[in-house]
């Protein structure tokens, strides 16, 4: 069991409201545009074989500076390296805000890339350290769900915004990001105020002895393995989301309205499930519950490819909004695979690896999409998340029962 002071508490609990009010606006304001912003960059000029170029030099980028700022987090201070990564956050929202063609719109990919990738795993790490083990996943579960309420709301809001401005075009949708901008550069400033450092558990290390205690954590077959998982993870994802709306738009005849509902039915789904599925990942373990929810992503894709008409998209998203939910104890499962002191430099290591690995898969999807079928990025998501990725998750040891697995992980 977790023991920690009275003042430590305090600051657990300061933590936990300040991550859930950024979580809360930051999902609002990045909502409004993240339906948008790859139909956004065609627009702009690019193609969509560019579009995958682009996005796969923003996984490179990002797998040098997100996982720099992993190493941030263990070496200076973990509110240090979440500022950074909302400074990012707010400059790629700028990029795209001030874009007139396709150059500064790449910039915005980079950064935007950059950002959530260091930022979704020092928020895992930040909430990871700031809820007790009996109660993290749920506790998680409820941050996500607040989350959801806003992203619930956010497309709705979109979807009006865009046709008010003018419909699916450049200047439709450019106010989406200028908002963004505002939202963000003010969540930036409270947050920034607000946040208290942690306390590090065990001293401070040197560089080389960090880099060291980076390469010992693979030792563990099952990390080995993980790690193995993540780098797929990319060729699930990179491969086929940036096509969605792209897809839906041309393929499926969607209207700006279809494509809100589509994300508010996908946001409504992961904010009633979140809490159910979080304490349900606190009752049955992580593992269990992640491969349970997992058939829901195999059957959002399907009805989405099949959608006879763009009312089933909203379906599909809906099934991939409950899916969605079992980031939860995915995220739990990821931080508390390793000791609270190494969890910095695992997510450096980590992310530096499976973004590096997937560096193609943006490129992989987009000249499928261009050269083959539309559906061909679609389809190889599914076979490698269902026959690659699937049983390797089953693999992986349970951490529900922290003491029993903590002394698995001493034993190598």
């Amino acid at each position: 069991m977790e023991k920690r002071s009275r003042g430590e508490d305090f600051v657990n609990r300061r933590n936990y409201i300040t991550l859930l009010f950024r979580r809360g606006l930051s999902s609002f304001f990045n909502g409004l545009s993240q339906q948008y912003v790859d139909l956004y960059a065609v627009n702009l000029g690019l193609t969509i074989s560019s579009l995958g170029g682009v996005r796969s030099l923003a996984l490179f980028s990002s797998a040098i500076l997100s996982s720099a700022i992993g190493y941030v987090a263990d070496l200076m201070s973990r509110k240090t390296a979440y500022v950074i990564g909302m400074v990012i956050e707010v400059l790629s929202a700028a990029s795209f805000a001030l874009a007139r063609d396709w150059s500064l719109a790449s910039l915005g990919f980079i950064l935007g890339i950059v950002s959530f990738n260091a930022l979704s795993s020092l928020e895992a790490l930040l909430l990871t350290e700031s809820t007790r083990g009996s109660h993290r996943a749920f506790s998680i579960g409820i941050s996500d769900s607040l989350s959801m309420l806003a992203l619930v709301i956010s497309p709705l809001v979109a979807a009006y915004l865009v046709n008010y401005f003018g419909g699916l075009n450049r200047e439709g949708i450019r106010p989406l990001f200028m908002i963004q901008l505002s939202g963000l550069a003010m969540t930036l400033v409270v947050t920034s105020l607000a946040l208290k450092e942690h306390a590090h558990r065990g001293s401070r290390q040197s560089l080389g002895s960090t880099l060291k205690d980076s390469v010992m954590i693979f030792r563990r077959p099952w990390l080995r393995r993980w790690l193995l998982i993540e780098i797929l993870g990319r060729y699930v994802f990179a491969t086929s989301m940036p096509y969605q709306i792209i897809y839906a738009v041309r393929v499926k005849g969607a209207n700006e309205f279809i494509i809100g509902y589509m994300g508010f039915a996908a946001n409504l789904g992961t904010l009633i499930s979140s809490p159910i599925i979080g304490h349900l990942a606190d009752r049955l373990g992580r593992v269990k519950t992640i491969l349970i929810l997992r058939p829901l992503l195999y059957a959002s894709l399907l009805t989405f490819l099949l959608a006879p008409s763009p009312e089933y998209l909203i379906l599909s998203w809906l099934l991939w909004g409950i899916w969605m939910a079992s980031r939860t104890p995915f995220q739990a499962l990821t931080m508390e695979l390793v000791p609270t002191d190494v969890r910095g430099r695992w997510i450096g290591v980590r992310n530096f690896l499976s973004l590096m690995m997937g560096i193609p898969a943006p490129w992989l999807g987009g000249m499928m999409y261009e050269n083959l079928f539309p559906e061909a990025p679609f389809l190889l998501s599914l076979g490698i998340d269902a026959l690659l990725r699937y049983p390797l998750i089953y693999m992986t040891p349970e951490t529900l029962n922290r003491k029993e697995y903590l002394e698995k992980y001493a034993r190598g």
